[in-house]
């Protein structure tokens, strides 16, 4: 047989043998080069299945236990937006054929079958753009789902058919050239394909920082340019999902550190389960260690307070019913020592497409001091700090249902008492604070020991307080507790001065169907309680009508008095004191008048009691001071011939009580630039009860100050003979119940005898009152009194007929 190109050149023949050596070797080459190419693309194809899937399982679990698909499904969607490369749309499907996560491709409506039967296969890449990856998922509650997802192959097999047409073309070219660049270009393949398969194992072992080099413009050069794109996106993204990732867990983490600093305990409830999950935190506020309160929904109910457990229940099901849009509740929950402690539960519930709870967490928070702050103000609201009774608010509440049971039952009847504690400022400014208070606490404990059950007792002013007689069949009933109530126990003084024997005055109001008002109630028995402090004879006194006109008119009597000592209404009068020797004028009391617009002139017994009452007495007296000094002094200029007068005037005992009394009252003297000597101040018996007591050591200031003392209505009060001699006093005034009947009565005569007598024995000069017939005055002028004063030598007058007086220079009653 004869070979072809037998006569060739061997030139010729070289390169045909060259040429067919360098086909045959350019076709294994191309065959070696496609298979390359496919071992790679499918170990590419592999690694990025297997981290898609790795990355997706592990996202579905992580969100899938927390039911957060729609949060998955959105960072998912963020993914692949725009996406024609790589993974291209993720489904996630419930066993029974529900899809619970759908990302990418919305128009893929039905998911294929996989493509990949086993893998590292890849049977015909130019006939798949995509290929489709199923995995099984475990789902919550050991359900068995699967994950499917796409991978676009469309690179992968651009480059293949890319790779194979120009391996043709280069087969051709190289024909033409030399075995060694055939060799090199064969090298240069097999070299690129090793950099791809590096690349490509260096993605699967999660190395996204490797980097191809990608010279050139050919098949390989695109591919592992695509490669880098590919390596940098898959780095970007799993970047922004360990970033969301870190967020959430810092979102977690301040939720978490918000809920501890808010000191909460957590709850959450699965309704469809029948599971609640308790907090550590709301164990410690029940009382219980950590994990011991039991998952069982109504497991909670018996730690509640058996009268709030059916409305925990009733809020609880408005809520899931929808009815409110929050569950709150201050409730008690039992301790395990059996107290109660508040707290404040609340939750809110997630609901379903359809609108049903499915869901339900909140929070129990410790309120338990709050509460007891709560209540501690209600109560100190309603009751006295000192005493603990009910106050006048509250008070008047229980008189004000008291008032409605009438209404309802005519024949129900009660009372209000207005209890008085008699001569308490007294003891206050005598003995201090402390032991005032004392005396209200006995008082306190005195009412409620002698009172019903069922009674109320109050205190309703400082030394005022007020009992409600719930159920009395008639006022006899309400006087006879009355009466018990009159007679306070006795209490040792600090001082150990003895002990001290306090009485009450009680005003009585009885209910009537006339009465629906129970301030107007408490109001008339407060009416009768003034006229109880006025009476001699009897320290209970039942309300009258009468009663409240009187109020009224002292209420309107109050309001001008302060305008009368505001605009200076206020007169002074002048009763000489005369010497019954010769009935020459030895001095003057000077006595307040008021010549009110409506009611005329209103002698001191109308509105004396009321200025101390309401506090007024130093005003006025400070007030009939300074006018008695500018009358002096107008008389001065207006007889400049005469002896300075000497005036006298009155000083009440609670002006005693202020520690400065002394220097006002020389104060207005001296402004008036008057001799000191000109005004003397008169005192009643009762301030000498108590010697040691501010009242004597502003009486020895004004004596050392050249201000003579007399007092007033002696013998009258308490017993101060044993304290004549310790008082600083110049003169004193027998009161007029001893002068009327000493005419009549050898008795008396016999005792005002031996006081004046006493009286000259302590260097004081005697001062009768209220003369009004000439044989006291000679009965009084021979027993050895010194001055006289009455209506038998003449009736208190005003400033310009006092002048008058004093210029005639007449005996007076001769």
């Amino acid at each position: 047989m004869r070979l072809p190109f037998r006569h060739s050149s061997i030139r010729f023949r070289l390169l045909l043998a060259s040429t067919a050596v360098q086909v045959v070797l350019l076709t294994l080459l191309l065959a070696n080069s496609v298979r390359l190419m496919n071992n790679a693309a499918s170990a590419s194809l592999e690694t990025l299945v297997s981290q898609n899937a790795s990355m997706l399982h592990a996202m579905a679990v992580s969100y899938g236990d927390q039911q957060r698909y729609g949060e998955l499904e959105d960072i998912l969607g963020e993914l692949l937006s725009d996406s024609n490369e790589g993974l291209v749309y993720v489904r996630i499907v419930a066993p029974n054929s529900r899809t619970l996560l759908s990302a990418g491709m919305p128009e893929l409506r039905h998911l294929p079958a996989p493509s990949i039967a086993d893998e590292g296969a890849l049977e015909d890449i130019s006939t798949h753009k995509i290929i489709h990856v199923r995995r099984p998922l475990l789902l919550p509650r050991n359900e068995i789902g699967f994950l499917q997802f796409g991978v676009s192959v469309s690179i992968l097999a651009a480059a293949r058919k890319a790779i194979i047409e120009q391996g043709a073309i280069i087969s051709l070219v190289e024909i033409a050239l030399t075995f060694v660049l055939l060799s090199a270009i064969g090298y240069l393949l097999t070299h690129n394909l090793g950099r791809l398969l590096a690349g490509s194992k260096a993605i699967a072992d999660g190395n996204f920082n490797h980097h191809l080099p990608a010279n050139g413009n050919d098949e390989l050069a695109v591919l592992a340019r695509h490669f880098n794109i590919m390596a940098k996106t898959l780095k970007q993204r799993i970047g922004e999902i360990e970033e969301t990732s870190r967020q959430l867990k810092s979102s977690e983490e301040r939720y978490a550190l918000a809920m501890r600093g808010a000191n909460d305990g957590l709850w959450d409830w699965d309704i469809p389960g029948r599971t609640i999950y308790f907090s550590d935190r709301s164990c410690e506020i029940l009382g219980l260690p950590p994990g011991s309160l039991p998952s069982d929904p109504e497991g909670i109910l018996p730690y509640l307070h058996p009268d709030e457990v059916e409305t925990y229940k009733e809020k609880v099901l408005a809520h899931l019913s929808g009815v409110t849009s929050q569950f709150m509740l201050e409730h008690r929950v039992r301790q395990p020592d059996g107290s109660f402690r508040w707290v404040l539960t609340r939750g809110v519930a997630q609901r379903d497409e359809k609108g049903r709870a499915v869901r339900m967490a909140g929070s129990i928070g410790d309120i338990h001091l709050r509460k007891r702050a709560e209540q501690r103000l209600i109560h100190d609201a309603l009751h006295d700090g000192l005493t603990g009774l009910p106050n006048r608010a509250l008070f008047i509440e229980h008189v004000t249902r008291a008032i409605g049971q009438q209404r309802r039952d005519e024949r129900y009847q009660f009372a209000v008492l207005a209890i008085n504690i008699e001569r308490f400022s007294l003891v206050n400014d005598s003995y201090g604070h402390a032991v005032g208070d004392e005396l209200l606490r006995r008082a306190a404990e005195h009412i409620v020991a002698t009172a019903r059950e069922g009674d109320v007792a109050a205190r309703v002013g400082g030394d005022q307080f007020a009992v409600l007689l719930n159920g009395v069949s008639h006022s006899t009933e309400a006087l006879r507790i009355a009466e018990a109530l009159v007679e306070l126990p006795a209490f040792a003084t600090p001082s150990a001065e003895g002990e001290l024997h306090p009485h009450c005055r009680i005003g009585i109001a009885m209910s009537g169907t006339e009465r629906d008002d129970a301030e107007a109630l408490l109001r008339d028995a407060d009416n009768a309680l003034h006229k109880a402090r006025r009476s001699e004879s009897s320290p209970v006194e039942f309300f009258h009508t009468s009663m409240h006109a009187q109020a009224i008119r002292s209420l309107k009597l109050e309001v001008d008095l302060r305008a009368a000592l505001r605009e200076g209404g206020l007169t002074v009068h002048y009763q000489p004191i005369v010497s019954l020797s010769d009935r020459r004028i030895a001095s003057f009391e000077a006595l307040v008048r008021w010549p009110h617009p409506t009611q005329g002139l209103l002698p001191p017994n109308e509105f004396i009691s009321l200025a101390e009452t309401l506090d007024l007495i130093h005003d006025l007296g400070m007030q009939v001071l300074a006018m008695t000094c500018r009358d002096i002094r107008a008389w001065m200029q207006g007889d400049p011939q005469a002896v300075p007068v000497r005036v006298a005037v009155n000083l009440s005992a609670r002006q005693l009580s202020r520690p400065q009394l002394a220097e006002e009252l020389l104060a207005v003297i001296d402004a008036s630039e008057l001799p000191r000597s000109t005004v003397r101040f008169e005192i009643t018996e009762s301030v000498l009860a108590h010697p040691g007591g501010p009242a004597a050591r502003t009486l020895h200031r004004l004596r050392d100050a050249g201000v003579e003392i007399l007092i007033d209505d002696f013998g009258t009060g308490y017993s101060t003979l044993s304290y004549l001699h310790t008082i600083p006093c110049d003169q004193v005034k027998l009161d007029g119940s001893f002068v009327r009947s000493i005419t009549v009565d050898e008795r008396l005569r016999a005792i005002v005898a031996r006081s004046i007598e006493l009286a000259h024995d302590l260097g004081m000069t005697v001062v009768a009152e209220c003369i009004e017939t000439e044989d006291q005055a000679m009965l009084l002028r021979d027993m050895g009194c010194n001055f006289g004063q009455g209506y038998l030598f003449a009736r208190p007058m005003d400033a310009e007929s006092t002048l008058n007086l004093l210029k005639n220079k007449m005996p007076l009653g001769a």
